[in-house]
């Protein structure tokens, strides 16, 4: 058995003559021309070859980017979970791709796809509401080998005492060791050096994270996985505060710590590692990129980046007024549902206009107030284009995709994380 890494979440693993590939990711420009690779991928799908099993983990486009998977053959049989809603599921059969075969694993049950191939699947974790509804990981029982894809989910408890009880062995894990979203970036109420702060925060706290899975489930081989990319354009400065390392090596000190280093697996884009001989093809030593590399990447081919909403432009009659309205009213029917009316504030500005909307979650209103008001605390107050925000209440746009690609300012206070509020937002559409 060997591994191929791409780049991200992307990677082939290849069996017995058999090839998987994992998270399809390999166009760049995704989440309305925000993300890129970093560091950069050398492969393009057309040249991989053709593919016996895919693997998506979940709908969010550095795992399932429509541009890339139009390329891959159409015999392909395609592993997903078993889950409702189903975005995968839905999102195949919404772009027509017609592959012959979608195997639905069941979580914690898993499949029997071929008399020498089982996969199973764990859930993200329960107690983060947005991961749980979307992600997934899975577990490859091929033939006598193991493997352990992590991809973006961050291990909880419940579900390592799960794999370790079902799975006495490992022989290679991919694990998340970084985070991403717009938090501390884009948080206006927090200085530079603050931000830097909780950049090193979030990612020491990521990789011990990382260190401490490797040592409990203990497989022969771990690799960090996942989450590697840049954002480019006009809000590239920002990366500097996202809470990833400029390369996967930055968990090699804490696993030297650990006397974990002959289990890390570094590979360089296109590279692969044989799980049996250990060898490297090409065998070349892997590159460990820095900061410095990354900035001068954006700043040589991603700074004139445009995004989708930096492309056009509504016109003053579009009535963001009525829009916001319906959007305030369907979030309160998911309110109401829920039961859940949190007394906190949510504001949205409309930086080109200079319009200010309110909107208490402790009861159904919303009100227009001026730009310079004063703001009673609780609050999140989250300011965009005109453009930007029109996109986003007409649902073309997700509040949680425009928020990894860093395209929102926000200000919280006071500047404690309520998962309960983020959710809510994502139902801030008509």
């Amino acid at each position: 058995m060997r591994i191929i890494n791409l780049g991200g979440a992307t990677a082939i693993l290849e069996h017995r003559g058999k090839r998987m590939l994992f998270d399809p990711w390999l166009d760049d420009g995704i989440f309305h021309g925000s993300w890129f690779h970093w560091p950069p991928v050398t492969a393009h799908i057309g040249d991989l070859g053709r593919f016996d099993y895919v693997y998506i983990s979940h709908i969010h486009e550095d795992h399932c980017s429509a541009g890339t998977i139009r390329s891959i053959n159409r015999d392909a049989e395609i592993i997903i979970m078993d889950r409702q809603p189903n975005f995968v599921a839905n999102f195949l059969r919404s772009h027509d791709f017609g592959f012959a075969k979608v195997h639905l694993v069941p979580p914690r049950k898993g499949l029997q796809i071929t008399e020498d191939l089982f996969v199973d699947m764990i859930e993200a974790d329960p107690t983060n509401e947005m991961s749980f509804l979307v992600d997934s990981s899975i577990v490859i029982k091929w033939g006598d080998r193991v493997v352990f894809n992590a991809n973006d989910c961050q291990p909880h408890e419940d579900g390592l005492r799960y794999l370790m009880a079902n799975y006495s062995h490992i022989d290679l894990a991919l694990l998340p060791y970084s985070g991403g979203s717009g938090y501390p970036s884009c948080y206006v109420n927090l200085t530079d050096a603050r931000k830097e702060a909780e950049r090193d925060r979030i990612l020491n706290q990521r990789v011990a994270s990382f260190v401490a899975t490797a040592k409990c489930i203990d497989p022969t081989f771990v690799m960090p996985f996942a989450d590697q990319y840049v954002v480019g354009g006009s809000r590239a400065r920002l990366n500097r505060y996202v809470s990833h390392g400029a390369s996967p090596a930055v968990v090699r000190p804490k696993m030297v710590e650990a006397n974990l280093q002959d289990r890390l697996v570094l590979l360089n884009s296109g590279q692969a590692f044989d799980l049996e001989s250990r060898a490297l093809t090409p065998g070349e030593p892997y590159r460990t990129f820095t900061e410095e590399d990354r900035e001068h990447y954006i700043a040589q081919s991603l700074a004139e980046e445009r995004y989708d909403h930096e492309r056009i432009t509504f016109g003053p009659s579009v009535a963001v007024d009525r829009l916001v309205g319906h959007a305030r009213e369907r979030l309160w029917n998911v309110q109401e549902r829920r039961k859940t009316f949190p007394a906190y504030r949510v504001l949205l500005d409309f930086t080109d206009s200079g319009r200010r909307f309110e909107i208490d979650l402790a009861c159904p209103d919303v009100a227009e107030t001026r730009i310079d008001a004063p703001i009673e605390e609780p609050f999140l107050r989250i300011a965009g284009s005109d453009t930007l925000m029109v996109m986003l209440l007409i649902g073309h746009m997700s509040w949680n995709i425009a928020d990894a690609a860093l395209f929102l300012d926000y200000e919280r206070r006071p500047n404690r994380y309520d998962p309960t509020i983020y959710v809510l937002l994502n139902f801030l559409k008509v």
